[in-house]
């Protein structure tokens, strides 16, 4: 019986390492999805018209590499009010994100 109680006792970490492991991998692909999702991109150009009601900009923007966009003319909503020294005409520096719903949204702007 001593035999079977200890063959039990040193078995039992080693069953817990796999399901440990299979955990962290998890984890760590949870984490890389996570990255992924919240990725940034910058961009500048010139901002065009501002709803301020709907939380929204209009921007006149250069290539965006990391996109593969060419030079165009676009609406983005806004995750946080537009900082009040900034008007239509102004250059404007941006990072950019696709929110839940894969729509575009500048999480950063302010003067270029």
């Amino acid at each position: 019986m001593k035999t079977l109680t200890l063959a039990f006792l040193f078995a039992l970490p080693a069953t817990g390492t796999p399901v440990q492991a299979a955990s962290h991998e998890h984890e760590n692909h949870h984490d890389m999805a996570a990255q992924q999702a919240v990725a940034t991109h910058a961009g500048t150009g010139v901002l065009k018209a501002v709803n301020a009601k709907d939380g929204k900009v209009q921007i006149a923007h250069e290539p965006i590499a990391e996109l593969n966009w060419p030079p165009m003319t676009m609406w983005f909503a806004l995750r946080d009010p537009l900082p009040y020294d900034l008007k239509a005409g102004d250059a404007v520096r941006f990072e950019l994100m696709q929110d839940e719903k894969k729509q575009w949204m500048i999480v950063k702007i302010g003067r270029k």
